[in-house]
């Protein structure tokens, strides 16, 4: 069996490939939104795209939670249980990812008047689901049992190096990195189409925090590997990896709004209603700073309560 922080790495590199995944998707999404031809489908599939949105923005927000529980909740440490965290987020945010897939799917047959619509974009969802959940509850409790037969204390530390950590907080940082900058390519391409001129005020001017914002988040995230080279000249040090770890939750503050702040124009968009899209965009900002920094707060001081 793979060493524990073995196996951390791989679980965070896993949630790096649906993160990137997920947000050029959404990126796409969002633009679809603002193109001409978006207007010409019908209220249905309109409606079907807003909520691929949402659905889809919920769905990275919690696949980023791994990295803000991992270095609030275990200090960056390799743990069973950020291991199984993350096992466990990675089971649930499939689901989002291939709802969104299907609803997105929906508007695309629409605009190309192709016959059921409605059910190619269900097939699609179908599919989706079959090929990541195939066969998962027969493999799964046959991992489970031979895992219990080897397994550590669910708390157990690894025995790792500096250099282990350090490799961990870089991982997370990529984890959002390259989506996030797609994402922002999208935001800075919509400002210059035509149906943009056309948002209120206020929409534009929400749509620009958002998109710095997101630029404030992804120069953070770059901040690790410049103050590395710049600073430690390319040494692991202590410093480094709390100066890393602090700058990574320090990027996930401003990623929030972010992408929140993008849902409330497309939502704003679309239904015309400003307060709907008020009340689902800051609901959904108050959930991911709930999970990603309440949540793992709450769980490292729990955990030094029982040790």
């Amino acid at each position: 069996m793979a060493k524990l922080s073995d196996r951390i790495e791989n679980v965070l590199n896993e949630s790096r490939m649906l993160l990137l995944g997920g947000q050029v998707l959404l990126g796409f999404s969002y633009r679809i939104c603002f193109e001409p031809g978006f207007e010409r489908i019908t209220s249905a599939a309109r409606l079907a795209e807003v909520c691929g949105v949402g659905i889809m923005t919920a769905g990275l927000g919690w696949l980023i939670w791994p990295a803000a529980f991992h270095q609030i909740s275990a200090r960056g440490l390799p743990t069973e249980a950020v291991e199984k965290f993350t096992t466990r987020i990675l089971d649930w945010a499939l689901l989002p990812l291939a709802f969104g897939i299907a609803l997105t799917v929906y508007p695309v047959t629409n605009a190309l008047r192709l016959p059921q619509p409605a059910w190619i974009g269900a097939v699609t969802g179908l599919f989706a689901l079959a090929a990541w959940y195939g066969g998962l509850l027969s493999q799964r409790s046959i991992q489970n049992r031979k895992r219990a037969k080897s397994s550590q204390k669910p708390d157990q530390r690894d025995q790792s190096t500096l250099s282990d950590r350090i490799k961990k907080v870089l991982i997370e940082c990529r984890m959002a990195l390259p989506g996030a900058q797609a994402f922002l390519g999208f935001q800075f391409a919509i400002v210059f189409a035509q149906s943009f001129d056309r948002l209120p005020r206020s929409s534009q001017l929400v749509h620009f925090a958002s998109l710095l914002s997101t630029t404030i988040a992804i120069v953070l995230l770059i901040a690790p590997a410049a103050y590395h080279r710049l600073v430690e000249g390319g040494e692991d040090t202590e410093r480094f990896h709390r100066v890393a770890s602090r700058l990574l939750l320090a990027a996930l503050v401003f990623l929030a709004p972010g992408m929140a702040g993008d849902l409330f124009v497309v939502i704003r968009q679309i239904t015309g209603s400003g307060p709907l899209a008020t009340w689902i965009s800051g609901l959904l900002l108050v959930v991911f700073y709930f999970l990603w920094f309440g949540v793992s707060a709450w769980k490292r001081k729990a955990r030094a309560i029982d040790t």
